[in-house]
C-alpha cells in the first residue's frame, strides 16, 4: 500500500538547507535581513550584520566550521541555526561539539519568527540528521520562552539526553531615567563611584562617541583608537593585536555604522584615551559587543567612570535598556539586575557522549561537593 501524502498546513516547513560554506551567505543575505526586520524577541548577535562578519574572521582555524541552519517556507525564511561545528572538550573528555556562533562569546541565539517557536524543532531533527557531532551546547536561552520547551521536546524524539544550567545577564534600567537608576545603587557604590568620578574629572576627563555614530570616517578613526587602547590592555600588555580580531572589530564598526546602530563610548583623560565600550542600540536598547581599558589607568577604574557616563547620556537619548552579557562580579556594582538564563547541553545517544555527560554532570559536580566538606 502506498504512503498517504499528509495535507500541507500554511506554515509548514518545505526545506531545511545546512550552510557550510560561507560564499553561500550572500545568497541568502536579503532573506535573512527580511527575518531579523520580523523579529522582536532577539539581540544584535543574531543578525546578519554580526555573524556575518564573525563567520568570515573566526571561523575555521579559529572557531570551528560553520553550520548554518535555514528552514524555509517556500522563499520565506522563518528560521536560522547559526552554528558552529568543532573538535573540543566537555568536562575534560574530548567531543565534537555544535554551539551558537560566536562560540568564544556566553552569548547566542536562534533567529525565528515570534509565532514560530516549533521552527527550532525542525532545525534541530534536521541537525540530527545531517551532521556528526557528539553534543550540542546553547546558550542564551530565557527560561519563560517557548523555544526552551520546543527543544527539549525535539531532544526526547531522537532520544537524546539533555541538561540544563544556570546562567545570567547583567541588565540596566533606564526606563525612569537616569536619577532612578542611580538612587536604587546601594549607598556605597555610590559613594565608591563619586570618589572615582572627582579624581578622574580632575585630570581631565572627556566621553565621546555614545549616542549612534553615523559617520564612517568618524568610525574608521574611532576604531583605531579602540584597538590602540585593546593593545595596552593587561590582556595584550603592548602586543599588537592578531590581525583576525583587527579586522573583525572594524567590520564590525562600518556595518553598524552605516546602519546608525553603532555605540562606542571612548573615555579620555589628560588627552591619552583611556576606555572604551562597542556596543549596538536598537529599538531603544544598547548591547555591548567588547570593552577595554588602558591597564596605566588601572587604578582609576576608568571602565567604571565610563559606564556612567554612558548611561546618563544613555538616558537622556532615550535608551532605556542596557544588556551585557556574561554575569561577571564586577557588573554587580552597576547594573540593576541580573536576569537568568538557561544553557542547554544535547548528548546524542552514544557511548562518547553518554560518558562525557556522566562526568560533567554526575562525576564534576560530586567531586566539587566533596572538596567542599570540611575534612
Amino acid at each position: 500500500m502506498g504512503a498517504i501524502a499528509r495535507p500541507r498546513t500554511a506554515g509548514d516547513i518545505d526545506t531545511v538547507e545546512w550552510i557550510r560554506d560561507l560564499a553561500d551567505l550572500d545568497r541568502i543575505e536579503a532573506a535573512w535581513r527580511a527575518l531579523e526586520a520580523r523579529v522582536t524577541h532577539r539581540s544584535h548577535v543574531s543578525t546578519f550584520d554580526f555573524l556575518a562578519t564573525w563567520y568570515r574572521h573566526y571561523a575555521g582555524d579559529y572557531g570551528g566550521a560553520p553550520l548554518v541552519g535555514c528552514a524555509w517556507t517556500g522563499s520565506d525564511l522563518v528560521g536560522v541555526a547559526p552554528l558552529t561545528l568543532r573538535r573540543g572538550s566537555l568536562g575534560r573528555m574530548p567531543v565534537t561539539r555544535v554551539d551558537f556562533a560566536p562560540n568564544d562569546s556566553i552569548a547566542g541565539e536562534f533567529l525565528v519568527r515570534d509565532d514560530r517557536p516549533d521552527v527550532v524543532a525542525t532545525l534541530f531533527r534536521s541537525l540530527a540528521q545531517q551532521a556528526k557531532f557528539d553534543v550540542v551546547c546553547l546558550n542564551g536561552f530565557d527560561p519563560a520562552s517557548e523555544l526552551l520547551p520546543t527543544l527539549q521536546a525535539a531532544a526526547r524524539q531522537c532520544r537524546f539526553a539533555t541538561e540544563l544550567e544556570d546562567h545570567a545577564f547583567a541588565l540596566v534600567d533606564l526606563r525612569r531615567g537616569y536619577d532612578t537608576y542611580w538612587a536604587a545603587l546601594e549607598g556605597d557604590t555610590r559613594r565608591k563611584l563619586n570618589h572615582r568620578a572627582r579624581k578622574i574629572q580632575a585630570l581631565g576627563a572627556t566621553v565621546e562617541g555614545v549616542l549612534p555614530v553615523h559617520d564612517l570616517e568618524t568610525a574608521n578613526a574611532m576604531t583605531a583608537r579602540m584597538i590602540a587602547i585593546t593593545e595596552a590592555s593587561h590582556k595584550l600588555q603592548g602586543q599588537r593585536l592578531a590581525p583576525h580580531h583587527r579586522e573583525f572589530l572594524a567590520e564590525v564598526v562600518r556595518r553598524f555604522a552605516l546602519r546608525g546602530m553603532l555605540s562606542l563610548p571612548i573615555l579620555t583623560i589628560g588627552g591619552r584615551d583611556a576606555a572604551f565600550i562597542l556596543g549596538v542600540v536598537e529599538r531603544g536598547c544598547f548591547y555591548d559587543v567588547t570593552l577595554s581599558y588602558d591597564e596605566s589607568f588601572a587604578k582609576l577604574g576608568p571602565g567604571m567612570y565610563l559606564m556612567q557616563e554612558t548611561l546618563k547620556q544613555f538616558a537622556e537619548a532615550g535608551i532605556h535598556t542596557v544588556v551585557s552579557h556574561g554575569a561577571h562580579e564586577y557588573k554587580r556594582a552597576w547594573s540593576t539586575v541580573f536576569v537568568p538564563q538557561k544553557r542547554i547541553f544535547l548528548f546524542q545517544p552514544r557511548p562518547r557522549a553518554a560518558a562525557t555527560r556522566l562526568v560533567r554532570f554526575g562525576l564534576q559536580p560530586m567531586w566539587g561537593r566533596l572538596r567542599q566538606q570540611p575534612a
